[in-house]
């Protein structure tokens, strides 16, 4: 939120932001490493295998995405 006030102090929310940036990457990497695993299992793949990696890949990008534009 922009403000007129040149002295207006923005608080935490710079550090909180950071961190949900931070967080997203870990989120995104935790797909990576997800998918990958979910794709080496031997045996019978269902759809979930081929789903759940990258949906939380896509998580993970998104709110690292809101994290760091915000900032």
């Amino acid at each position: 939120m922009a403000h007129n006030n040149p002295h207006y102090d923005p608080g935490w929310s710079g550090f909180f932001l950071a961190l949900l940036g931070i967080a997203g990457c870990l989120i995104a990497f935790t797909g990576v490493a997800v998918t990958i695993a979910l794709l080496r299992v031997d045996g019978r793949k269902t759809w979930g295998n081929y789903v759940i990696g990258p949906v939380i890949l896509v998580i993970g990008l998104a709110t690292t995405t809101v994290g760091f534009q915000l900032l």
